[in-house]
C-alpha cells in the first residue's frame, strides 16, 4: 500500500468512526464519548496483544443509557466498506481483540459492537455471534493471543468462560446511508434529553 493509499484508508476509517458515533447517538441510548483518533480517546480504546509487543485500538467507545443497558460500557469497531471485501478477515481479528480486551478489563467490556456498511459471511450469519465462532477466530490469531503456533496448544489454553462472555456481549449492526438519515432529529433528541434530565429533579 502506498503512502497516499494508506492516508486515504485512514481518512475513510476516521469518517466511518464519526458516522458510527453519529448514528449510535441518534438512538438517544448511547454516549459515544471516545472516538479514535481524538487524543483523549486513544488511551481509553487501546489494548495490548499478550504476545508480540503490539497494541490494537477499537474505533470508539462509551456508555449506554437508559433501560436495561443503562450505565454499561461498550467498545466498537466501524468498517466503512461499501462491499464485503475483506470484512470477514477484519471481523476475525475483531473477535480475537474482544477476547483479549475482556480478559484484560472485564469490568469495562459490557458490550462489543461491530458496525459496518456492508454485511459479510452471509452463509455463516447465524454463527457469527456464537461462542464456537469466537473460539475459532481466537485460535486463528493464537500467536498474538497465546504466543504459540501449534493449534492444539492454543486450544488447551483458551478460556471457555471468556468465550461465552464475549459472545453474549457482541452486537452486529449493518448500516446504510439512507438508514443514517432516517433517525430522530437533533431537535427531538433535545426534547428527550431534557425530559430525562428533569426526571432526576
Amino acid at each position: 500500500m502506498t503512502r497516499i493509499e494508506g492516508e486515504s484508508a485512514q481518512a475513510k476509517g476516521a469518517d466511518g468512526a464519526r458516522r458510527a458515533k453519529r448514528w449510535l447517538e441518534s438512538t438517544t441510548r448511547v454516549n459515544a464519548q471516545w472516538v479514535n483518533p481524538d487524543p483523549p480517546a486513544v488511551s481509553k480504546l487501546r489494548f495490548a496483544w499478550p504476545h508480540g509487543g503490539q497494541n490494537f485500538s477499537f474505533d470508539l467507545g462509551g456508555l449506554l443509557r437508559y433501560g436495561e443497558y443503562d450505565g454499561q460500557m461498550f467498545f466498537a469497531e466501524s468498517k466503512n466498506y461499501a462491499k464485503p471485501s475483506d470484512l470477514a478477515d477484519h471481523y476475525s481479528q475483531f473477535l480475537a481483540q474482544c477476547y483479549v480486551a475482556y480478559l484484560d478489563k472485564p469490568g469495562m467490556c459490557d458490550n462489543f459492537m461491530w458496525l459496518a456498511w456492508s454485511p459479510h459471511s452471509i452463509t455463516k450469519w447465524p454463527e457469527l455471534m456464537t461462542a464456537e465462532y469466537v473460539r475459532e477466530h481466537v485460535i486463528e490469531h493464537r500467536v498474538r493471543v497465546f504466543g504459540v503456533k501449534e493449534k492444539d496448544k492454543a486450544e488447551a489454553m483458551i478460556d471457555p468462560d471468556a468465550l461465552s462472555a464475549v459472545a453474549s456481549r457482541l452486537w452486529l449492526i449493518v448500516l446504510s446511508e439512507k438508514q443514517e438519515n432516517l433517525v430522530i432529529s437533533k431537535e427531538h433528541r433535545g426534547v428527550i434529553e431534557d425530559y430525562e434530565a428533569r426526571k432526576g429533579d
